[in-house]
């Protein structure tokens, strides 16, 4: 990204190419994840409606016993198989998490391309600490925002997980008259 200040340049600048650095390398990271939810979630989803037509197909054909017999229970695995598919669909919310991550690597890609213009406005320019401050800041609440998501999807998929306190109070509904 921006080799340019690195651990010789102003304060500001080494703290400008500290932002870029973790933006650029959680970009890559969540953009990873995001994929590889995509890809589970499609392949559970496919998985599950194409055994379910297999099945379907297995108990419709017409034919004698003893295959009849044999088909059913090959119909009876998998519909087992698809009980599990489901069950590991619920619980691993990879849906949920893909969209979640589509947002997180939308919002880290802008950050990413801010800081890319800012860059480039610099010249040979020193960055303002402030605007750098203002990038980190942001970039702190994009990765506190996608956290608290994750805890969101993971904790709906399994009643057992509590949330910190900070969201357990938000999801707390205040009792009539204000409360505190």
């Amino acid at each position: 990204m921006a080799g340019d200040g690195g651990a010789t340049g102003s304060p500001a600048q080494r703290q400008l190419v500290y932002v870029e650095q973790e933006v650029s390398s959680q970009l890559r990271i969540r953009t990873r994840r995001r994929n590889a939810d995509r890809k589970r979630a499609f392949g559970l989803q496919i998985s599950t409606v194409g055994l379910s037509a297999v099945i379907t197909v297995l108990l419709g054909v017409q034919v004698g016993e003893p295959a009849r017999q044999w088909l059913a229970d090959v119909a009876l695995g998998l519909g087992a198989a698809i009980t599990v598919l489901a069950a590991w669909q619920t619980f691993f919310s990879h849906r949920a998490l893909w969209l979640q991550r589509a947002d997180t690597v939308h919002r880290l890609g802008a950050l990413e391309r801010r800081l890319a213009f800012h860059r480039a406005g610099l010249g040979d320019g020193e960055p303002d600490p402030v605007q750098v401050a203002g990038f980190l800041a942001e970039y702190e609440e994009i990765a506190q925002a996608d956290h608290d998501s994750w805890t969101r999807v993971r904790s709906a998929s399994d009643p057992q997980v509590t949330l910190p306190p900070v969201q357990a109070q938000a999801r707390a509904v205040l009792p009539e008259g204000g409360g505190a």
